[in-house]
């Protein structure tokens, strides 16, 4: 795997982490006044020309979560769905119409992203409005260790009360996400369940319908990694980053 790939593989990996503890805090105040806690919203990804890359969609309840999007290959597209009522997420492949399932465990998911999480420092720039909520505007540095891969990123991010969700992130290259077209409300409860057609799938690399076949396995010599072929993934992953993706 040349560095490129292995760089974009471990920043999709830390992407689901983050999703994860997101959404984890997502209804820690959730019955605060003045909280909007039921809304759909487009997750609009730019690059750092301005130019609009990729449209998703976002759908929140109190005790659900779903985000449409693309898939870490750039070709076609991913879901995610949490379901903190019954202590499941599902990652869902809509093109080939299959699904994985994990348990939700959002202690384990906080104290796994605590794990790679090297330091971490915010700095308030000010406030501004984004998209009709004000915002404090804050600098995030953060420092990540991840199987000797270790980096440091600068984000800006835009937070307002009224949400749990950052209105705009944008990344040191120049390049953002944003919620727009924000519409408070319940949502369907079809959105947060698998499609009576799907398929179940037990790892991440049969979700995608990569080929392993040709895989050949080799044992682990490092203490508190797990084989590659223990999370379906061909690389090594620390034992709390596993149950991310299958067993």
């Amino acid at each position: 795997m040349d560095e490129f790939n292995f760089g974009k593989k471990i920043g999709w990996i830390l992407c689901i982490v983050a999703v994860i503890v997101l959404f984890s805090g997502l209804s820690a105040h959730a019955l605060l006044g003045g909280k909007i806690t039921k809304y759909s919203a487009d997750q609009v990804i730019i690059d750092s020309q301005g130019k609009v890359q990729h449209t998703g969609k976002i759908y929140v309840m109190p005790d659900k979560m779903r985000m449409d999007g693309f898939s870490p290959g750039g070709k076609g597209s991913i879901v995610f769905i949490f379901r903190r009522d019954k202590n499941i997420g599902w990652t869902l492949n809509p093109e080939k119409k299959l699904y994985m399932e994990k348990p939700f465990n959002e202690k384990d998911m906080e104290q796994a992203t605590k794990n790679i999480i090297d330091s971490r420092n915010e700095k308030v720039l000010g406030t501004e409005n984004v998209n009709g909520f004000k915002c404090t505007k804050k600098e995030i540095e953060t420092t990540v260790e991840f199987m000797g891969y270790k980096s440091t990123e600068k984000t800006i991010v835009w937070i307002s009360e009224r949400l749990d969700m950052p209105l705009r992130t944008k990344s040191q290259e120049g390049s953002m996400t944003e919620l727009r077209n924000i519409k408070e409300g319940s949502q369907d409860n079809n959105y947060f369940e698998i499609p009576k057609e799907y398929k179940k799938v037990s790892n991440m690399m049969e979700l995608m319908g990569m080929d392993m076949s040709g895989y050949e396995e080799k044992p682990s010599k490092d203490a508190g990694e797990d084989k590659e072929s223990d999370s379906g993934f061909p690389i090594k992953l620390p034992k709390k980053i596993k149950g991310l993706f299958g067993e």
